[in-house]
């Protein structure tokens, strides 16, 4: 079976930065099933997909402005240390994360540690960067009539 709309693909894929150092959450598997057409998906991605079938691969390269977006330099806060709980946890080049009982409240990457502030930047480590994505295909089916209309239903905001 090929894959176009209203088939339920499954893709196992891998991330890397193109001519470039890949973020550490990039540096593993990725597997994702959706609904081919009715699915928010990368564009480029899908447009690679049509027509393909199970077992086949693809190589892509994924624009950053497709991927992560550009590099914003807005996103390149001053944060008090008196906000922060962990001061302890704080290393330059690093991602920080602090979570609170409603999940995570601030994540960015230590720029700069000063006296008073930390130099955060919440940016995407990869934003700015064309991304290589190499996949599978792992499955292609019809999709039923429930999954069509679950798909529509969160297209709507109801799920």
């Amino acid at each position: 079976m090929q894959v176009q709309q209203d088939t339920v693909v499954t893709v196992k894929y891998t991330l890397s930065v193109k001519d470039g150092e890949t973020p550490p959450e990039l540096q593993r598997d990725f597997t994702s099933k959706f609904l081919y057409g009715r699915d928010r998906i990368l564009p480029v991605l899908e447009q690679a997909l049509s027509g393909r079938a199970k077992g086949e691969t693809l190589d892509l390269t994924i624009p950053a402005s497709q991927a992560f977006g550009h590099y914003d330099e807005k996103l390149v806060k001053s944060i008090p240390k008196s906000q922060i709980r962990n001061l302890d946890r704080l290393k330059e080049g690093t991602i920080y994360e602090e979570a609170d009982a409603q999940g995570p409240k601030m994540r960015f990457m230590v720029r700069r540690i000063h006296d008073d502030y930390v130099e955060a930047d919440f940016n995407h480590p990869a934003a700015g960067k064309d991304l290589n994505l190499k996949a599978q295909i792992v499955d292609v089916k019809t999709a039923s009539p429930m999954e069509i209309l679950a798909s529509l239903n969160a297209a709507a905001g109801g799920g």
